[in-house]
Parts: structure tokens; sequence; C-alpha cells
């Protein structure tokens, strides 16, 4: 138990450094890294008692746990910061202190000053940590919906990694929320008629813990740009306040002309990394304004309008005989999807077959054809 606490709990503690320090790294990364710091000291401070290094008492419990409620609002903040809620951290973000402020007020000054606190005392400081990490996670999955459906108004591509990540991250910590509530209230009658099941909840929770570390410091590293994405995001969909509700029949047929021309003209649906801020300077229209025209007057929204006409464009060299012999990857790939999963789910959505059996008809309707003469 105490290895596995270490294993998260000096990698995490230098990720949270490297991440503080580095002139290199934006707001967003410092943020995080200051919430790994904490989570780390706390996972280094249970590790300590584990090994007897120190007291491992309810007491100590206490004091450790009340870094969540200082990397908890930490990891709000930086979700955030990534998903374009705000770009800055500003006073109006002080609010979140009241969390730690409180955990320290109300338990761990009585823990220091106090002897003989009753169980009952040590039990509404864990459900107090517990809602904090709990509360803020489900504003964290919040967050994360929101933007999963401003990525779709913005960008072509499904972005599943960044999302993914994002997600199953709050949910991996929502699940070891639910192993905390279910057992620690029952530890005790555990310890005398299932003990085995003790030691497996410690286990469980100790490496689902440690690998929740890693999950966030892989992710970190491997999409380094998110926060400076987001934030074109933001500002491409902003709309103004002084804006119209709707748009009217006029300025639509303007911004329908214009891209029928550029789509039929430049095709910039075969670029991988089309966004509705760039397809709106190419034809001269606010990205809010091309984005309001998608969703009201054509129902659906940026994703899917360039990826119906990637789809027609893989149709298209379908039925060309000079693409006969090559292969069905290498098509979508220049008709603009970036993956080989992206363009099997939405070309199944948009024709309801595979990729595979829509070339063997269009393969067999030819076939027909020339027996038929």
């Amino acid at each position: 138990m105490s290895f596995i606490l270490a294993l998260g709990a000096f990698p995490g503690i230098v990720f949270a450094a490297i991440k503080i320090f580095s002139r290199s790294e934006d707001i967003s990364n410092r943020i995080l890294g200051v919430a790994i710091f904490f989570y780390s000291s706390m996972l280094f401070l249970v590790f300590l008692g584990k090994s007897s290094y120190l007291n491992y008492s309810k007491e100590f419990i206490t004091v450790a746990n009340s870094f969540i409620s200082v990397s908890w609002p930490l990891f709000y903040l930086y979700i955030q910061l990534i998903t374009g809620v705000t770009d800055k951290i500003s006073k109006k973000h002080s609010v979140h202190i009241l969390a730690f402020a409180g955990y320290i007020t109300f338990f761990v000054i009585p823990v220091l000053t106090v002897s003989g606190l009753p169980d009952l005392f040590f039990r509404v400081s864990f459900i107090y940590s517990l809602a904090v990490s709990s509360g803020y996670s489900l504003l964290m999955l919040v967050n994360i919906m929101s933007y999963r459906k401003k990525l779709l108004q913005f960008s072509a591509q499904e972005n599943a990694a960044k999302i993914s990540w994002l997600k199953y991250s709050v949910l991996i910590w929502l699940f070891i929320d639910g192993l905390q509530l279910i057992f620690v209230p029952m530890r005790s009658y555990f310890l005398v008629c299932c003990p085995f099941i003790t030691l497996a909840h410690e286990f469980v929770l100790n490496a689902v813990s440690v690998s929740w570390i890693y999950l966030f410091a892989y992710f970190a590293m491997s999409h380094p740009d998110i926060f400076s994405q987001s934030k074109k995001m933001t500002e491409s969909l902003k709309e103004e306040r002084s804006a119209p509700a709707a748009i009217n029949d006029d300025y639509a047929e303007i911004i329908a002309s214009r891209i029928e021309k550029i789509m039929a003209e430049q095709r910039p649906y075969l670029d991988f990394d089309i966004n509705i801020a760039t397809l709106g300077e190419m034809i001269n229209v606010q990205p809010y304004l091309l984005g309001r025209y998608i969703n009201t007057r054509l129902g659906k929204n940026f994703m899917t309008y360039i990826n119906e006409l990637r789809v027609q464009e893989v149709i298209s060299k379908f039925e060309a005989p000079e693409f006969d012999d090559v292969t069905i990857l290498e098509i979508s790939l220049q008709s603009g999807f970036r993956t080989k999963s992206a363009f099997n789910s939405f070309f199944k959505r948009s024709t309801g077959m595979t990729p595979l059996e829509y070339r063997k008809s269009l393969k067999s309707k030819k076939d027909q054809g020339v027996a038929d003469s």
C-alpha cells in the first residue's frame, strides 16, 4: 500500500514543480501544477503515516485531508481555463478559498488545539472533504459538457482525445468518492466481519488515486496547446450583445452564396484543421454569425456540416474509376478525415452503411450494369 502511494506522490510532486516553475508554461498549466502539488502532498503525508514515519491517527488524516480543499478548487479552475469558461485568474476566483478556509477553521484548528474530539467530529470532517471534491467534480463535468458542445460548433474534428480525457478523469474521481462514501463509514464493521474487503478497498482506492495523477499529467503533456485553442474558440464564438437574435433572409442568402462558392472553388473541408473561425475569415463573415446560420438555417452544427461534405467527397471518389485501386483509408484522408475511427463512425451515421459496404454496393451496381449491357 505504501509503495503505491509513494509511486504517485513523488512523481506527482516532481511533475508539479516542472509545471509551476517552467517559464514556458501558460497560466492553466501552472494552476494544474499547484493543484497536483497539493494532491501529491496529501498522498505523501498518507504514505508517511502508513509507513509509520508519523502517527497515523484520525487527527493526522483530518490534517492531511485539508489539501483536498485546496487542490479541488484549483483543478476546477484548471478545467475552467482549458474549456474557455475564463481566460485568466481574477479577484472573483478568490471565492474558492472559502472551501479551504472553512476546513481549516472548523476541523484542522480544533484537531490541533483540542484533545479527545468525538467520532462525530471526524465523520463530519470526512463528509466536508467528500462534499468539496464531489461538488467541484460535478462542476467540472458541467464545464466539460458545455465545452464539448462548443467544440461541435467550432471544429470539424471531434477532438475525442481531449474530451474523453477531461470527462473520464472527472468520472474516475467521482468513482473514488463513491468508494469512500460506501466504505469509510462502515470501516469498523468490515474490519470485524470481512477484513479482506477493507484490504481490497484500500488497494483499489490507492491504485486508482495514483493512476489519476498520471492521467492528468499525461494529458497536460500531450495537449500543451489546449488553453490557447480554447481561448481562440471562445473568442470566435462570442456573440455580441447588440447582435440581432436571428439572421434576416437577405443576409442568410448572402452567407449561403458565399459558402456555396467557396466550397465549390476551394473545398476547404479537405483541410484537417478547418474551423469556423477560418471559414468565417474566408467568406468575410463573423464566426458567431456563420455558426448561427449553420445552426438555424441548415439545422446542424459545424462539425456535422463539414463532415457531410467530406462524406460526399468520399462517395464521389468511390464512384470515380480512377480511385478503384485506392484504399478506403487513403480516400478518407484525402477527403479531410483525420482518423479512420472518426471517418467510419460519421460515414455510417450519414449513409447507414460502412464505407466497405457502400463501396461493395457501388461495385455490384457497376458489375450488374456491365452484365445487362
